[in-house]
């Protein structure tokens, strides 16, 4: 497996639509694909390792088939492309969706990867809800969606991807690509740990997340806030495990000129639930981590002692969201490049 470790620096808009970029149209639909998941949770669902530590009386089993939504985009049938056989599955972080990577276009920007990446190399996407977000199923109770079935469930997406043609007319791929978003990084990652040369996954691009990053705590993050009391209107219904960050400011960066005001407003306005650019509020600013990428890809390289190839890149004044400000052009020909690395 390849691997990138992209250094960070109410109402749901899912249809179907067209991209148009000077090399043609990308068309864009909603799928639905179902999964099964067999896989062992920690019944602490605090648990830091999510249960790889756990011995046999501390875990127990969560069987059961789950629909994961996602928003697909391919070339249109007029582009012929060496890279067909390809697709990217992209996941979104906390307390986002699939709408994270294709949001409205904004003051004549652009913010859609699924678009960039089609236009800069026509490869196909796969945008998900992860489990329990979205549009995907959301278990009754908050405690089954840990990382081993969120993970799990993405493995399986992928497994789909590679062994059953998506749509009429589109063929099985032949490699996916992984490319996570903060704790869609971690998703990824902790699939990658669980299955080892098994993973359905031929590369790996993990942004805004850095494994050697131990001071983050997720839970104590600013405005992070059980989402029934929130927004009692939308999920009064929830388990109250079910959470939501209602300060989206910290996902930004601190210079407000370097975003647009108008996306923050759509953020807290598309906001969901959940279970690194320089400029990233929570693993850059204030520390001295990602000042030294050599030092910093040293460190995380070692954690990925399996990986055929691996590279540390801190994008210049990005924040954690670095998809949403002015910058994102800069992520965006980071994670092309590296597509088109790990798809020969």
């Amino acid at each position: 497996m390849h691997l990138l470790l992209h250094g960070v620096s109410v109402l749901l808009l899912h249809f179907s639509r067209t991209y148009a970029s000077p090399q043609g149209s990308c068309a864009c639909s909603p799928i639905t694909i179902p999964v099964h998941v067999d896989v062992l949770v920690p019944k602490d669902p605090t648990d830091e390792f999510a249960g790889l530590k756990s011995n046999a009386s501390e875990l127990r089993r969560v069987d059961a088939t789950y629909d994961i939504y996602g928003i697909f985009c391919e070339p249109d049938t007029t582009v012929s492309s060496r890279n067909k056989d390809v697709v990217q599955l992209l996941v979104h972080g906390i307390t986002y969706t699939s709408q994270y990577w294709s949001p409205p276009v904004e003051e004549f920007r652009n913010y859609s990867y699924a678009a960039f990446s089609y236009a800069h190399g026509a490869y196909s996407s796969l945008a998900v809800d992860a489990l329990g977000v979205g549009l995907s199923s959301r278990p009754v109770s908050a405690s089954d969606v840990q990382y081993p079935t969120s993970s799990a469930a993405l493995s399986q997406v992928a497994r789909h991807l590679k062994t059953t043609p998506l749509l009429p007319g589109v063929p099985a791929f032949n490699k996916v690509i992984g490319i996570g978003h903060s704790a869609g990084s971690g998703l990824l990652n902790f699939g990658a740990i669980v299955e080892g040369p098994q993973s359905p996954f031929d590369g790996l691009i993990l942004t805004a997340s850095l494994s050697t990053a131990v001071d983050l705590n997720i839970s104590s993050l600013p405005g992070l806030t059980s989402a029934r009391d929130a927004d009692p209107l939308r999920w009064n219904t929830l388990d109250p495990a079910y959470f939501t960050a209602t300060n989206r400011s910290i996902f930004y960066p601190a210079d407000p000129s370097t975003f647009s005001p108008r996306m923050i407003l759509l953020d807290e306005f598309t906001e969901d639930v959940d279970f690194v650019g320089s400029a990233d509020q929570l693993f850059c600013v204030g520390t001295d981590r990602c000042g030294d990428v050599a030092a910093l890809t040293a460190a995380e390289r070692s954690l990925w002692p399996a990986a055929r190839s691996f590279e540390v890149v801190v994008e210049q004044g990005s924040g954690h969201d670095m998809n949403l400000d002015f910058f994102a052009e800069g992520p965006f020909d980071t994670f092309v490049r590296f597509v088109k690395q790990f798809s020969e």
